[in-house]
C-alpha cells in the first residue's frame, strides 16, 4: 500500500473535518479555525527535546506549509511539553522514563500531525512505551484529534480532571 504523509490531502484529515466535526453537533460551533504548520521536521530535530522538536514543527526554524482546519492532530512538541518540566531536556526519542508525569501519555500507539519532512510516507508517533518515533503512514494508530476553542468561549469551572471537568460557556 502507499501513503503519502502530506497532512491537507489525507484521509484522516478529511474525515476529521468533515464527518467527524459534523458529528460533535453545536460544539463545532464552539471550534476555531486554526493555521496548522503541516510541513513537519526531519528526525534529527523532531527525536531531540521538545524545545528542539517546537523550533522545527512551529516555531522560528519551522518550514512553512501551512492546513487551515478545525481539527488536527497534537504535534510532537506538544506531547513533549505534556511531561513534568524535569523531563523537557530529555530527546523524545528517550521518552520512556518520562510516561508517569505527563498527562499525555495514554500507553498506545498514536499519530501525531508532525511528518518525516524527508521521506513522503512517513510520520511521527508516540510508541506504547512513551517514545517518540516515526514510521509510514500506512498503519493503523489510534489518534486524538486536537483542536483550539473560540475566544468568546469562556471558562466557567473545572480543573480538567476526570472528576472535575473543565466546564466552558
Amino acid at each position: 500500500t502507499s501513503a503519502d504523509n502530506t497532512w491537507s490531502s489525507s484521509s484522516l484529515n478529511t474525515y476529521l473535518n468533515g464527518t467527524y466535526l459534523t458529528s460533535l453537533g453545536t460544539l463545532a460551533e464552539k471550534i476555531a479555525t486554526t493555521t496548522w504548520k503541516v510541513r513537519g521536521g526531519s528526525s534529527t530535530y523532531l527525536y531531540d527535546a521538545p524545545k528542539i522538536a517546537y523550533q522545527y514543527e512551529v516555531g522560528s526554524s519551522a518550514l512553512t506549509t501551512t492546513n487551515d482546519a478545525k481539527i488536527g492532530l497534537m504535534y510532537v512538541s506538544d506531547y513533549g511539553f505534556a511531561a513534568d518540566s524535569s523531563g523537557w531536556t530529555t530527546k523524545l526519542s528517550s521518552y520512556s522514563s518520562n510516561t508517569s508525569k505527563n498527562w499525555l501519555y495514554l500507553g498506545s500507539y498514536e499519530w501525531t500531525i508532525s511528518r518525516d519532512s524527508g521521506t513522503t510516507n512517513y510520520a511521527f508517533y508516540v510508541r506504547g512505551t512513551g517514545s517518540v518515533d516515526v514510521y509510514s503512514a500506512t498503519i493503523s494508530y489510534a489518534v486524538r484529534p486536537s483542536f483550539n476553542l473560540e475566544s468568546s468561549v469562556k471558562y466557567v469551572s473545572g480543573s480538567g480532571s476526570m472528576s472535575d471537568p473543565i466546564i466552558i460557556e
